[in-house]
């Protein structure tokens, strides 16, 4: 067993394909083949099942892919040790719900790069669900999950500053009906959402629960892949939109959305990494300018 192939493997494991793999690591196919196969030798179990064209890890296989991660991480530390005046490098990956990175991680990014400028930083926008899964796959390092429940068992985290949720649109929409409640708008116009896939799935669930409880029901709905399409549609008077206040704050300042009165949701917000995971300087580096710089600014929201 080496390095060379533990990080095949890693590779291997992440796309999902043996072509893929070695068209990323240049090798040649039969290469990547041949060291997946004497590390299978080595460990004296199978680590992937092959389907066709595409691999999937076998339940072996998944429990060897977050100590392949930790080994591969410490190996870059110990190179950079062994070179003299070691500062924290290589790839971090991070997961967070787009919102989160867009508006309140860029202070922290501004940080961690001035001081770390070897770290590659690398995102994942996907669901919170997804992140909780990755970290127990030990496919990312550190996750910023928004939602209702603390996370799991087998995940150590930190509590941040809960995230409020509003209800905004175009001051046409309320000013065309005054008289009209929220319910009643919600009822008449179209409610502009974040796909669940893409972050919105914590807050949408909460408040889908709350419209149930009032009877309120939803005739017409628009889905969009990210945060900034249903600002800029909620913006264009296309309907009502449910987004965290960071995205629209500005906005509502500048007059160019208006809140519409709501029972705001305020959901909260969890730093997490694998519980008992071997974890890199750069990982503890980033958590720790994440609640300096991206949560220092934010404290207030606890008191509104």
């Amino acid at each position: 067993m080496d390095f060379k192939q533990l990080h095949t493997f890693a590779v291997v494991a992440r796309e999902r394909s043996f072509t893929r793999a070695s068209a990323l690591l240049n090798y040649a196919q039969s290469s990547v083949s041949a060291q997946i196969q004497a590390l299978e030798q080595e460990l004296g179990t199978p680590l992937f099942d092959r389907i066709g064209r595409s691999v999937q890890l076998t339940e072996v296989g998944q429990k060897v892919l977050p100590l392949v991660h930790d080994l591969l991480q410490m190996e870059s530390e110990l190179r950079s040790i062994a070179k003299g005046g070691y500062e924290p490098s290589g790839t971090l990956v991070v997961g967070a719900p787009e919102s989160l990175i867009a508006y309140r991680l860029p202070p922290a990014l501004a940080v961690f790069h001035q001081r770390y400028p070897r770290v590659h930083l690398q995102f994942r926008a996907d669901s919170c669900a997804e992140h909780r899964a990755a970290l127990a796959r030990g496919e990312i390092d550190v996750a910023l999950l928004l939602e209702q429940s603390a996370p799991p068992a087998g995940l150590a985290f930190q509590t941040l500053t809960p995230e409020r949720i509003v209800l905004v649109a175009h001051p046409k929409i309320a000013a065309s009906n005054p008289s009209a409640s929220t319910p009643s708008l919600i009822e008449s116009a179209v409610l502009l959402l974040v796909e669940a896939s893409k972050g919105g799935a914590s807050y949408r669930e909460v408040f889908e629960r709350q419209m149930m409880q009032m009877g309120i029901r939803i005739q017409r709905s628009m889905e969009f892949a990210s945060v900034e399409a249903v600002k800029q549609c909620a913006i264009a008077g296309l309907g009502i939109a449910l987004l965290p206040e960071m995205v629209v704050q500005q906005e509502l300042d500048a007059g160019k959305l208006t809140r519409l009165p709501w029972n705001d949701l305020k959901i909260p917000t969890y730093l997490a990494w694998r519980d008992g995971r071997w974890m890199p300087q750069a990982a503890r580096e980033w958590i720790k300018c994440v609640r300096t710089y991206a949560y220092r600014v934010c404290q207030s929201l606890e008191e509104r």
